[in-house]
């Protein structure tokens, strides 16, 4: 399954500006992230709620107009490791993800050029889990295995300006963690939350 959705974005990142060259108009965007708020819920024996300290995010979207106001595209972040507010006795756990996604917006005009707009915007993908544990007081030889899993995420944006975009977006990254070397080994299921404020610009071409 994992290869299958690697070699989905694969060939769409080669294709659609193949495609998008010949229909319509493209856009490409770059945009840094900082979430203001985000919990990682771990599911193991009983499942418990972790808020997680400030972080940053980079990322980048290709999109092509399938219409005047409808555009679809491939995007693509990394958000950086976060620690997990445990109590101060307890392991100092570290969580970050890179994102890839399919994504869809609808663009809301403010004038006739376009310059300025709002939109909706929705993401579906896979979401690699970079999960930094803390093995110290764990026996000697103790590992752990991260996987990947689904991301989505929902929100708005705006254009300002035809060049500068903000977004708000709502999004989930679900994972797991395996932790073998124990006495009794086991697993946690990882889903991350997080309410993140982007901003960024873009460029349109043809």
């Amino acid at each position: 399954m994992k290869k299958f959705l690697i070699a989905v974005f694969l060939a769409a990142a080669i294709t659609a500006p193949v495609f998008a060259a010949e229909q319509g108009i493209m856009e490409f965007g770059v945009k840094a992230g900082l979430p203001l708020t985000q919990q990682t819920t771990l599911d193991g024996n009983g499942s418990r709620d972790y808020d997680m300290k400030t972080t940053m995010s980079v990322g980048a979207d290709f999109f092509y107009y399938v219409d005047y106001n409808i555009a679809v595209g491939i995007g693509a972040e990394h958000i950086f490791n976060s620690k997990l507010k445990y109590a101060p006795d307890e392991p100092k756990d570290k969580i970050g993800y890179t994102n890839i996604f399919f994504e869809v917006k609808y663009n809301f005009d403010f004038d006739e050029d376009g310059y300025n707009n709002i939109y909706p915007i929705f993401q579906l993908g896979y979401g690699i889990l970079h999960g930094d544990w803390d093995l110290r007081d764990d026996p000697s030889g103790a590992s752990v295995e991260n996987e990947n899993g689904v991301y989505w995420g929902i929100g708005m944006g705006a254009t300002i300006a035809r060049y500068f975009i903000m977004e708000l977006i709502y999004s989930c990254n679900y994972g797991s963690a395996e932790f073998t070397g124990y006495p009794k080994n086991f697993e946690y299921d990882v889903a991350t939350y997080r309410f993140k404020f982007n901003v960024g610009f873009k460029f349109d071409f043809y």
